[in-house]
């Protein structure tokens, strides 16, 4: 599912962004995503305990299968990103 939010961020920053969004041919909001995917994936699994914490509360909880495959597929996306920007 995708929300729309609001942010504001630096003029200097929201202008490459349009830079890099328009050199790529891709929409603005997929760089933003990625580059939060990247922040989460840098802090490790702390992210995801947090957002077992969040489900809890809600009574939407994820099994612990489905939690472990979820941490399994972000560290191999990290890992895949790394070995991409090595070889960029």
């Amino acid at each position: 599912m995708r929300r729309p939010i609001s942010v504001s961020l630096d003029e200097l920053v929201v202008d490459a962004l349009r830079d890099v969004a328009a050199d790529e041919g891709v929409p603005e909001d997929r760089i933003v995503e990625e580059a939060l995917r990247r922040y989460f994936g840098l802090r490790g699994l702390a992210v995801l305990d947090q957002i077992a914490g969040r489900q809890q509360s809600e009574e939407t909880q994820l099994s612990d299968d489905d939690a472990m495959a979820l941490a399994v597929a972000e560290v191999r996306a990290a890992r895949a990103e790394r070995v991409s920007a090595r070889g960029a």
